[in-house]
């Protein structure tokens, strides 16, 4: 055995065992996780759905990658699934003791009507579409379209899927114990109680599971917050809270309150880190695994511009914190993008700032280790912007562009806007082009551009990583049609490109719209746009089981596998 092959199987062993104490101490009914093998493969966390992709952005880390092969060639079949809603992200289960595994998903819709869906992983078939206002005698009302909230979901590894909708989080499970094709049934609604939110209209917005089995979230307005995952203790006695906004919440309702807000999911690492960056900051919250207390570590300013494009979900960054750094020796950060007219890729020191670092200079937080421009390999650029989270393999990141080419009429609600200019992605005349891979390195701690691909278009999607396959995938427009392709990680070279099924949007989908009252104007655009019902639509492009590719879609979902 080398010494760099014993070290690795060293370094595995450790976060295994830091994993397995962490999870025993507080969440003793589960089991410890297997380690999945590869280079830059952060430790599994135990609480998680032991499957290829268990939460937004794969696992707590919010990588966006993945040490398992994926798709390597065109020769792909493509499926896609109706489903009355958008799927942001797709979560997987572990195999079930009838041989089975499945995919859930939780729907964003103009009505807020907060369905989610189970569907077999093997066939693709629906097994399930659950909405509560069908299913429940007393439903939460539907609310009106409500943003982001419902996007960013977990699967724990007792098979409960916990998604976190307006002010309560919605815990779903099999009816039907250990068999895959079970209905949904609702285990449990926990609703945050009123005095722990900043302002009468907080929600949340991102969740993330802590390795010691804590449900991590934040909410719009800043409030960071843990809850144990399981039902038994899901309760207020057990919620702990803190609020990055502090005294500023008694001013929350006033339109003009100067507040630090939340529009992106979160992070967390196996130390209790959670990781949240605002409108104004990137933000360590300590979360005490033994006391469950919580507490600020540190604070840090970034640039967040001031301008908010049509394809923006809020203020500053557009991107998940992504952690970066697995390895006992390596260099440890939070990566984020910012809110730059030419946007920049930020890395924070994410534990103690080494003594001998000296600091960016200039105005530069001494944490900030990196502020590098993402030019998508123009060396003329003045603008960029990327709304996705930042993947991110080893020390290596890759950024892609959603600045569109298209005016967009005054007037219109946020949301509506953020659903138009994800629809006009799909305009070969307005969609944007570039994709960027840019690597840290330790030895000069710097960092640098190893390539830019000017010519490709991942117009919305959030892009992911393939240790195994060597590749970056993402959904693609080519021409007119919208398909999954690959990058060679290498040299950003494209690698394939498999079309989608490429149909226009069924019936089934164009009722959804007229149900969700957005027909009049959505419709237009999807019926201008032939392929909309293909467009990913902010969704995460996911390495399933069996090398399989998974996306949400506008209205639906579509999955790629290799014929061979």
């Amino acid at each position: 055995m080398t010494t760099t092959l014993a070290m690795r199987c060293t370094l595995a062993v450790l976060a295994l065992v830091t994993a397995f104490a962490l999870l025993t101490a507080a969440d003793s009914d589960a089991a410890s996780c297997r380690q999945p093998k590869g280079e830059f493969e952060p430790p599994c966390n135990p609480a998680l759905a032991q499957s290829p992709w268990s939460g937004s952005h794969r696992a707590s880390y919010a990588q966006a990658s993945s040490p398992y092969r994926s798709l390597e060639s065109a020769d792909v079949r493509a499926q896609h699934v109706d489903l009355p809603g958008i799927p942001i992200s797709i979560q997987f289960s572990g195999k079930y003791d009838d041989g089975g595994r499945v995919a859930w998903g939780s729907l964003i819709d103009g009505a807020n009507r907060m369905g989610l869906f189970k569907v077999d992983a093997e066939s693709g078939d629906v097994i399930d579409v659950y909405v509560p206002a069908e299913r429940e005698a007393e439903p939460p009302p539907a609310t009106g379209a409500t943003g982001i909230t419902g996007a960013y979901n977990i699967l724990d590894r007792s098979g409960h899927f916990i998604v976190p909708r307006l002010t309560w989080f919605d815990v779903y499970g099999d009816a039907k114990k250990d068999k895959s094709g079970s209905p949904i049934e609702l285990k449990k609604r926990f609703v945050l109680p009123d005095d722990v939110l900043c302002g009468s209209d907080d929600k949340l917005v991102g969740a993330v599971m802590t390795y010691d089995g804590y449900i991590a979230f934040a909410t719009e307005n800043g409030v960071v917050g843990t809850i144990p995952r399981k039902l038994s203790q899901m309760n207020q006695a057990n919620l702990e809270t803190v609020s990055l906004n502090g005294s500023a919440c008694a001013d929350a309702d006033n339109p003009d309150a100067d507040l630090q807000t939340v529009s992106n999911n979160i992070a967390a690492d196996e130390n209790g880190g959670i990781y949240v960056v605002t409108s104004k900051r990137m933000v360590r919250v300590n979360h005490d695994p033994e006391t469950g207390d919580l507490n600020r570590a540190w604070s840090s300013p970034y640039n967040a511009g001031s301008e908010v494009s049509e394809i923006r979900l809020g203020e500053g960054s557009g991107s998940t914190p992504t952690l970066m750094g697995t390895g006992r020796k390596q260099d440890k950060f939070v990566v984020i993008t910012d809110g730059q007219d030419l946007m920049h890729l930020d890395l924070f020191w994410r534990n103690g700032v080494p003594k001998d670092w000296d600091g960016l200079g200039g105005d530069h937080p001494r944490r900030m280790a990196c502020e590098y421009p993402v030019t998508f390999g123009d060396p003329n650029a003045k603008v960029s912007l990327s709304e996705q989270s930042v993947a991110v393999r080893g020390y290596s990141t890759l950024n892609v562009n959603n600045l569109l080419d298209y005016d967009f009429p005054d007037g219109l609600p946020a949301v509506l806007l953020n659903a138009l200019a994800a629809l006009r992605g799909g305009d070969p005349a307005a969609t944007p082009h570039g994709a960027e891979r840019i690597d840290w390195n330790p030895k000069t701690r710097e960092c640098g551009s190893v390539w830019g691909n000017q010519r490709v278009s991942i117009p919305n999607g959030i892009p992911s990583i393939s240790e195994g396959s060597n590749t970056a995938y993402g959904i693609r427009l080519k021409g007119d049609r919208f398909g999954v392709g690959g990058l060679k990680w290498r040299n950003g070279k494209s690698r394939f490109f498999a079309p989608s099924p490429g149909k226009p949007c069924s019936d089934t989908a164009i009722g959804y719209l007229q149900e969700s009252g957005t027909l009049p104007i959505l419709g237009p655009v999807v019926e201008e746009i032939p392929n909309a019902c293909e467009n990913s639509f902010y969704a995460a492009t996911e390495i399933g089981p069996k090398r399989s590719i998974w996306t949400g879609t506008f209205l639906g979902l579509t999955r790629y596998t290799q014929k061979r």
